[in-house]
């Protein structure tokens, strides 16, 4: 069976909740250690703002998220799930929190233009979720050695869940979302057994090119070790031109930065030509 590739043709979160302010020393029950409370502390200083938080539905999969408002609020939003699980849920906050502080240091998220187009329609609406996920993997390589040394990865196990989705897909092509599940699952998977017992569910799924690109993708990402905002933006590139390879080696993805946005940096990525490009230089 082919590899469902979904070609680039070259040429948003929202939520009502009630949220609660939430301070440095305990946050939805928690109790922070004093290097945490210092993050909490820096995202405050440099928002203007108290971070926010709930406990609320995650989908599938999800146990944490996190975001600036559009009004520049940070906020923290944390699965039901973990409300009884104090081990795990100090793991997500802390997980989040620095997701937060990489955004108001001024590393970017990504964005498709609304001109990039596939197959099945805008990529902003068909496959900004590949992007967010991406996104989410690097900047969890920028972070990882705090994790490890407050020694919380051990209480959050990814493994099982992707799984779980492809068994349910056998018979399918396997696209860009596989491929970005493989990474998570060769990257953040404690145990390599259970990288080997997700190959093997691929390998039945027929789809060879998911784990190839996967494979292709997470080195690019485990070889740069990602630690600052230009080395960040340049591995993107990178892995999205695998993730979603041009027609031809004259197309190009380019990333600019979003003038409109106030509270973060936000770069836009649209297609280009290798010629354009050199002239930019």
């Amino acid at each position: 069976m082919k590899f469902k590739q979904l070609t680039i043709i070259f040429a948003i979160f929202s939520f009502s909740a009630n949220l609660f302010a939430q301070s440095s020393g305990d946050f939805l029950g928690i109790k922070l250690r004093p290097e945490v409370q210092a993050i909490v502390k820096e995202i405050e200083r440099k928002t203007g703002e108290e971070i926010y938080s709930e406990f609320i539905q995650q989908k599938d999969y999800m146990l944490g998220s996190s975001l600036i408002s559009e009004d520049g609020i940070p906020v923290v939003l944390i699965d039901y799930s973990l409300e009884d699980d104090p081990k795990k849920l100090e793991a997500v906050i802390v997980h989040e929190l620095l997701h937060l502080r990489l955004r108001v240091n001024n590393y970017p998220t990504f964005v498709f233009s609304p001109s990039v187009q596939t197959a099945r329609g805008p990529a902003i609406k068909v496959e900004q979720s590949n992007v967010n996920d991406l996104k989410n993997i690097i900047e969890h390589r920028v972070f990882k050695g705090e994790m490890e040394r407050f020694d919380l990865y051990r209480h959050v196990n990814l493994a099982g869940d992707a799984a779980k989705g492809a068994k349910k897909q056998k018979g399918k092509e396997g696209g860009q979302t596989e491929v970005i599940n493989y990474v998570r699952a060769i990257l953040e998977y404690h145990k390599a057994s259970d990288i080997e017992e997700l190959r093997k569910i691929y390998e039945a799924n027929n789809w060879k090119n998911s784990i190839k690109t996967g494979e292709e993708i997470a080195a690019l990402i485990s070889q740069s070790n990602p630690q600052t905002l230009q080395a960040v933006e340049t591995v993107f590139l990178k892995c999205i031109l695998k993730l979603y390879p041009p027609p031809s080696p004259k197309y190009t993805f380019k990333l600019t930065l979003d003038p409109e946005n106030k509270f973060w940096r936000r770069m836009i990525i649209n297609t280009a030509t290798q010629s354009v490009l050199r002239k930019n230089r």
